[in-house]
């Protein structure tokens, strides 16, 4: 019973987590917004404006908006073991710099690409064990209203663990943008992670971990209206986090320590 109602619950609360939009809402402050009518919330089209040392700051701002960050602990999940989460990135980005002002266009003057003080990317993921020390995962989310989406897939294996609870992964993934006639975008990402389980009872567990990561954009316009050279910017940051076992209930807490801060957040169900 207790592992129908953790489940059950878990699902319930990433339904209402994978719902929110990713883009925003109302109210902007800051420059004259971009406007095109032809999608409902704010979406990816280049401005003529836009210049090279702006698309250099996109990218490498958007490497960090999009990184694959799964929520997770260095344990691996066993073979054959299966768990399906909604995740939240929220990363303080200032959707007034060029950077972001003039890679979107908006539905109306007044509607800003976010609201409040970062800019949220909801997903759906499942992860795999498809040995006893690997992981698999992939990832997808599309705004809704808007032209484009994110997908993408990580790969994690164990390199320690020990009778205490210690435990050691590496990880690499790769997301990639989808939608967008006139931006070509994807991360690539490698990242070292190390956590310690400590049981809390006997069908619950919480696991505090900490990791570094690197990561390569790369970013290529195909736009009419611009002229811009690709950009390819590697960039660094280093994690903190927690993750918590609730029988079938996976959830989790995360925050990345970079040019852009993000704080990502995972509801999800072992199945």
């Amino acid at each position: 019973m207790q592992r129908t109602i953790s489940g059950s619950a878990a699902m319930s609360l990433a339904i209402l987590l994978i719902s929110a939009p990713a883009a925003a809402q109302h109210a902007h402050d800051g420059p004259p917004l971009h406007i095109n009518t032809r999608w409902h919330e704010c979406s990816f089209q280049l401005d003529a404006s836009l210049t090279q040392a702006a698309w250099r700051q996109f990218t490498q701002e958007a490497g960090l908006v999009v990184y694959f960050r799964p929520v997770a602990d260095a344990r691996p999940m066993g073979r054959g073991n299966l768990e399906l989460a909604a995740l939240r990135w929220e990363t303080g980005i200032d959707d007034t710099d060029a950077a972001w002002n003039d890679t979107f266009v908006h539905p109306t003057a007044d509607h800003s690409l976010f609201e409040g003080s970062r800019l949220a990317f909801p997903g759906l993921m499942l992860r795999a064990g498809v040995t006893n020390s690997t992981d698999v995962g992939v990832y997808v989310t599309k705004s809704p209203g808007a032209n484009y989406g994110f997908a993408g897939a990580q790969l994690q294996h164990n390199l320690k663990q020990t009778a205490g609870g210690w435990a050691a992964s590496a990880r690499t993934s790769f997301v990639t943008m989808y939608g967008p006639e006139d931006v070509k975008f994807t991360v690539y990402g490698a990242d070292l992670v190390a956590s310690r389980s400590f049981a809390v009872t006997r069908w619950a567990a919480v696991s505090p971990y900490a990791g570094v990561s690197t990561y390569l954009a790369s970013s290529h316009e195909k736009s009419p209206v611009v002229t811009l050279n690709d950009e390819r910017i590697v960039g660094f940051q280093t994690t903190a986090g927690a993750a918590l076992q609730l029988s079938r209930a996976r959830l989790g807490v995360e925050y990345n320590v970079a040019k852009v801060a993000s704080v990502s957040f995972k509801i999800g169900v072992g199945l």
